[in-house]
C-alpha cells in the first residue's frame, strides 16, 4: 500500500508541476522547455522511488502477486525484488574465504580478473544466456557475480527457489524486465517440470537484451550432458534417461563465447594480477600448489578434516560427512535432514565402533562437521529445518577418485533410506543417479510410484528403464506416456516396433510423432525409410532435421550421401557435425579422409579419442599400426577394450599374430570371446584350427553358428568337410545359404563340381553371382568360357566393374585374344595398378609390340622382382576404357 501511495503521489505531483509550468512559462519556447524539464525531473523522482522501494521490473498478472513472488523466488522482501547491487555475493552461492590476520571480518578476497572475463562481459552486455563452468571451488560463481555487479547493478535479481517454481511464475504471467535470472548450480533446475529450452526462450528471447540468464555448472555435469548430446536421443536414447534431455537441450543451445570456463589454476596473466594484490590471502593462494579458489575456500583443509584420523567426535563427524556426500551421489537434491543422517552414519563407521553405545552424540558430530575451517567453508553446510548439505567440493573430489568414498559404490542403506521420500523431484533425481550408477533396479523403484500417479515424464522414463531390460511392460508405459501427450514416447514405441521387426507399425508411430511436432522423430523415420530403400524420402527427412540443427541427422545425411558417392558433400556434413562435437561424425570423417590418403584423418581420430570414443581408438590404432607404431596401436586397442569395446580384443589378437606372438594373440581372442564377441570367437576358432586343435575350434565355430552367424556356419562346415564328415558339412552349408551367405553357395558349387554335377554347380554360382558376390561372378565366368563366351565375358565385366582384381586380368586376356588391343590395354593397366605382377608382364608384352620399349622394360623389371603375383610399382594410369 505504501508503495502504491508513493507512486500515486509522484504522478499527482507531476500533473501539478506541468500545469504550473504551462501557466508561468515566459514564452512558448521557454514554456515547453520548462514543461519537458519538469517532466523529466519528476519522472526521475518516480524512478528513484521505484528503485528505492523495490517495485519489480516486471508484471505478474495473478491475484496476490507478492505471495506468488515469495513462493517462487528467494530474497523477495517487503520492498519487492532486490537489485543486483544490494545483494551480497555470499547470498548467491559465493563461498566464504579463509581469514588472515589482516582480513578476519568475513570479507571476500579482492577479486582477481580471470581470462574468461572478456567473454563473460560480452555475453552479459548482450543479454540472453551465459554458462560459467569449471570444477567445484574453481571460482565460477564469484566470476559470474562480479560480472553482473559491474555491468547490471541496477537490474532486479531473480533467484528461483527451484526449476518448477520458476516455471510456475512464468506460466502465471510474470514477465521479467531489466532482470538477471540467477541459476547457480544449473543442474538443480534441470528437472521435470523445471527449466528447459522453451522456458529459457520465454525468459530471454533473441529480441530482448534487458533480461539475462546466468548459470553456473560443474564441469563434470556439463561433460555428462554434452556426452548425452553426442550420443543422441534417437535409437541411442537408452544411453541416458530421457529425464536428462531438457538439460541436454539447454546446454547445447549455449555455445561459443556464451560458454565461459573458469580454470582451477591461475594462468600466468592471472598470477601476475594476483601477485600485486593488497590482500595477502590472494597472494598466498596464487602461489599455492592447489587450485586458486579452492585454496581460498579451504578446500584442502576440508579434505583433511574428512579423511584424517581423529578422536571419537571426529569419527562420528566424518561418518556424518560421508553419509551426506553419499546422499548427494545418490541424487538426493536437497540438504539431508539430521534424522536421516542419524539413520545412516553408523554404516560409515569402523565396524568395531559402529554399535558402541558410548559414541559421542549426533549433535556433537554435526557441530564438528559443520565447523568453518580457517573461517571459510565447512564440510557440512547447515540449512533451515535442521538439514545439512555436503560441500560441492567434497562431491567433486569424490568423483575425481579422492577421499574416503573414492571408487566405492553408493551404500545400499542410502538407496533404501532415500527411497522412503515421496517428493517427486527427489525421486526423479534419485532415479537418474541410480541409472548412471548402473542400479536400474533402484531407478525403477524410485520412478514407478510417480508413473502410477500419472506423471508423464515418469511414465516415459519407466518405459525407458524397462526397455533397456527387454521387459515387455515397456510398451505399456510408452503408450501411457504417448496418450498423455509425450511425443517422444511415440518415437520409443516406433523403436520397439522396429526391434520386433514390425516395420509398418514403427513407421506409423514415427510419422505420428512427426505430425505431433516431435522433431527428433525425423532422423529415425529417415533411417527406417533408408533401410526400406526409399533413399529420396530418407534424404528429405534428414535435411528437415538438419535445418532444425539436429547434429545426429547431419551425420546420418553425410553417411547417406557418402554411400551415394557424393563424398564432397558427405565430408562437408561430417565436418559440420564433427565440429559440433558429434563423435561418430568425427570417426566417419576420419575414415573418409583416410581413404583419400589425407593425413588429416589422424587428427579427427585423435579428437574423437579425446572425447572418449572407443571406436576412434581402434581406428587410430589401425592407422598407427600401418605406419609401424605397433606399441602405440596396441595401447590404443587396450584403452578401447577397457572402455568396453570388445572388438578391440580382435584388433589386439590380429596385431600380436602379425608380431608372431601367437600365445598373446590367443589370449586376447579368448578375452574377446569371453565377452560374447562373435568375431573374437571366430578368430579364436581359426587360430585353434591352425594350431591343430580342431576339437576346441569346432566348439567355438558351433557356438557362434548356433547363434545364427552364416560365416561361422561356413567355417564349421569347412572343418567338418576337411575331416570327411560331408553330410554334416552339407547341412551347415545349406543353413548358411538360407541366411543368404554366398560363400556357402560357392562351397556347394565346388562340392557339386567335385561330384561331377557341373550344371548344379553353375546354378549355385549363378545364385551367388546374382546376390552380388564378385568372386562367384569370376568363377561363373570361368565355368562358362568354353560353352558361352558372351555370357562369360558379361560376368567378367560385372566383376571388373565392381573392382574384383582377378576379373580385371581375365577380362583383359579375353579382349586381347579377340584382338581388341586398346581396351585390353586399359584392363591390363587396371589390374597392374592393383599390384598384379602377371598383369604387368602381359601389359609389358602388349606395349613392346607397340614399340613402347621403355615402359615395357620397366614393367618387366617390376614383374621379375615381385616375389608373388602382386607388385606395387608405378604404372601409368588410363583414365577410362576406350569407346
Amino acid at each position: 500500500m505504501r508503495r502504491r501511495l508513493l507512486i500515486i503521489a509522484a504522478l499527482v505531483g507531476l500533473g501539478v508541476l506541468v500545469a504550473f509550468l504551462a501557466k508561468e512559462g515566459r514564452n512558448n519556447a521557454d514554456q515547453w522547455m520548462s514543461i519537458i524539464g519538469g517532466f523529466v525531473g519528476v519522472a526521475g523522482a518516480v524512478g528513484a522511488a521505484i528503485d528505492k522501494w523495490g517495485v519489480p521490473k516486471g508484471k505478474l498478472l495473478v491475484p496476490d502477486a507478492d505471495a506468488a513472488l515469495r513462493r517462487c523466488l528467494l530474497f523477495v522482501n517487503s520492498k519487492g525484488l532486490p537489485l543486483v547491487r544490494d545483494v551480497l555475493a555470499q547470498d548467491v552461492g559465493v563461498k566464504a574465504a579463509i581469514v588472515s590476520i589482516e582480513c578476519n571480518d568475513g570479507s571476500l578476497p579482492t577479486y582477481v580478473p580471470r581470462v574468461g572475463d572478456d567473454d563473460l562481459e560480452w555475453a552479459i552486455a548482450s543479454g540472453g544466456v551465459v554458462l560459467v563452468h569449471g570444477r567445484a571451488a574453481a571460482g565460477k560463481t564469484r566470476s559470474a557475480f562480479e560480472a553482473i555487479r559491474r555491468l547490471r547493478p541496477n537490474h532486479c535479481l531473480l533467484v528461483p527457489a527451484s526449476g518448477p517454481a520458476l516455471r510456475e511464475l512464468v506460466d502465471d504471467g510474470f514477465e521479467p524486465r531489466d532482470s538477471v535470472v540467477w541459476l547457480d548450480d544449473l543442474e538443480r533446475y534441470l528437472v521435470p517440470g523445471g527449466v528447459d529450452q522453451n522456458l529459457i526462450e520465454r525468459l530471454c528471447s533473441d529480441r530482448r537484451h534487458d533480461v539475462l540468464v546466468v548459470a553456473t555448472l560443474r564441469g563434470e555435469e556439463l561433460e555428462r550432458l554434452d556426452q548425452a548430446a553426442r550420443s543422441g536421443r534417437g535409437t541411442d536414447a537408452l544411453n541416458a534417461l530421457d529425464i536428462d534431455w531438457p538439460g541436454v537441450q539447454v546446454v547445447q543451445h549455449i555455445r561459443g563465447r556464451r560458454r565461459v570456463h573458469v580454470g582451477q589454476f591461475l594462468t600466468e596473466t592471472e598470477k601476475s594480477a594476483a601477485a600485486v594484490s593488497s590482500d595477502q590471502r590472494v597472494v598466498e593462494a596464487a602461489n599455492s600448489n592447489v587450485g586458486f579458489a579452492e585454496y581460498l575456500a579451504a578446500g584442502p583443509p576440508m579434505m583433511q578434516r574428512w579423511s584424517f584420523d581423529g578422536d571419537d567426535v571426529a569419527d562420528v563427524g566424518q561418518a556424518l560427512i560421508t553419509a551426506a556426500v553419499d546422499c548427494r551421489r545418490a541424487g538426493y537434491p536437497y540438504a539431508v535432514p539430521a534424522n536421516v543422517l542419524a539413520q545412516l552414519f553408523r554404516h560409515y563407521l569402523n565396524p568395531a565402533r559402529s554399535n558402541r553405545a558410548d559414541l559421542p552424540s549426533l549433535r556433537r558430530g554435526l557441530e564438528w562437521a559443520s565447523e568453518p575451517l580457517l573461517g571459510a567453508s565447512s564440510c557440512l553446510i547447515p540449512q533451515d529445518g535442521d538439514c545439512y548439505a555436503a560441500s560441492d567440493y567434497l562431491l567433486d573430489r569424490t568423483e575425481a577418485g579422492e577421499g574416503p568414498l573414492a571408487r566405492r559404490d553408493v551404500g545400499e542403506a542410502v538407496w533404501t533410506t532415500l527411497l522412503t521420500f515421496d517428493e517427486p523431484y527427489a525421486r526423479y533425481s534419485i532415479a537418474t543417479a541410480a541409472y548412471f550408477a548402473s542400479r536400474s533396479d533402484v531407478a525403477e523403484t524410485a520412478i514407478r510410484p510417480l508413473a502410477n500417479d500419472g506423471y508423464t515424464e515418469a511414465m516415459l522414463n519407466l518405459g525407458l528403464l524397462l526397455h533397456k531390460r527387454n521387459q515387455p511392460e515397456a510398451e505399456y508405459w510408452y503408450r501411457q506416456a504417448a496418450d498423455a501427450g509425450a511425443t517422444f514416447a511415440m518415437v520409443r514405441i516406433g523403436i520397439l516396433s522396429e526391434e520386433a521387426n514390425r516395420l509398418n507399425d514403427a513407421e506409423s508411430w514415427y510419422r505420428r510423432a512427426v505430425e505431433a511436432g516431435e522433431r527428433h522423430a525425423l532422423p529415425v523415420l529417415g533411417w527406417l525409410r533408408e533401410k526400406r530403400g526409399d533413399v529420396r524420402e530418407a534424404e528429405h527427412l534428414y535435411r528437415l532435421a538438419v535445418e532444425d540443427g539436429d547434429v545426429d541427422a547431419t551425420a546420418m545425411l553425410g553417411a547417406l550421401l557418402e554411400k551415394q558417392g557424393n563424398a564432397p558433400e558427405a565430408e562437408r556434413l561430417y565436418r559440420l557435425a564433427g565440429g559440433s562435437g558429434h563423435v561418430r561424425a568425427m570417426v566417419a570423417l576420419g575414415l573418409l579422409l583416410e581413404r583419400t590418403g589425407s593425413a588429416e584423418a589422424e587428427q579427427w581420430y585423435r579428437t574423437a579419442v579425446e572425447r572418449g570414443s572407443a571406436r576412434a581408438m581402434i581406428m587410430l590404432g589401425i592407422l598407427r599400426g600401418k605406419h609401424g607404431a605397433t606399441d602405440e596401436a596396441n595401447t590404443l586397442y587396450r584403452r578401447a577394450f577397457d572402455e568396453g569395446e570388445t572388438h578391440a580384443a580382435v584388433a589386439l589378437g590380429i596385431s600380436f599374430e602379425k608380431q608372431e606372438s601367437v600365445d598373446e594373440a590367443e589370449n586376447w581372442y579368448r578375452r574377446g570371446a569371453g565377452t560374447g564377441n562373435e568375431l573374437a570367437s571366430l578368430m579364436l576358432a581359426l587360430l585353434l584350427e591352425r594350431r591343430g586343435l580342431d576339437g576346441e575350434a569346432e566348439r567355438w565355430y558351433e557356438k557362434v553358428a548356433r547363434g545364427g552367424d552364416g560365416n561361422a556356419m561356413v567355417m564349421l562346415a569347412n572343418l567338418l568337410a576337411k575331416r570327411g564328415e560331408v553330410e554334416q558339412a552339407h547341412a551347415w552349408y545349406h543353413s548358411a545359404v538360407e541366411l543368404g551367405n554366398t560363400q556357402a553357395m560357392i562351397k556347394l558349387a565346388a562340392q557339386n563340381e567335385a561330384a561331377g554335377s557341373s550344371e548344379e554347380a553353375k546354378l549355385w554360382l549363378q545364385r551367388a553371382a546374382n546376390a552380388g558376390d564378385t568372386h562367384a561372378m569370376v568363377l561363373l565366368g570361368m565355368s562358362l568360357e568354353h560353352d558361352d563366351r558372351a555370357e562369360s565375358e558379361r560376368w567378367y565385366r560385372a566383376a571388373a566393374d565392381a573392382g574384383e582384381n582377378h576379373a580385371l586380368l581375365l577380362l583383359a586376356v579375353v579382349l586381347d585374344r579377340r584382338g581388341e588391343a586398346d581396351e585390353a590395354e586399359y584392363w591390363y593397366r587396371r589390374s597392374a595398378e592393383t599390384g598384379d605382377a602377371h598383369a604387368a608382364a602381359l601389359l609389358a608384352d602388349t606395349l613392346a609390340g607397340q614399340g613402347e620399349l621403355d615402359e615395357a622394360n620397366s614393367l618387366r623389371r617390376l614383374a621379375a622382382n615381385s616375389d608373388n603375383t602382386r607388385s606395387h610399382g608405378p604404372v601409368r594410369r588410363t583414365a577410362a576404357p576406350p569407346e
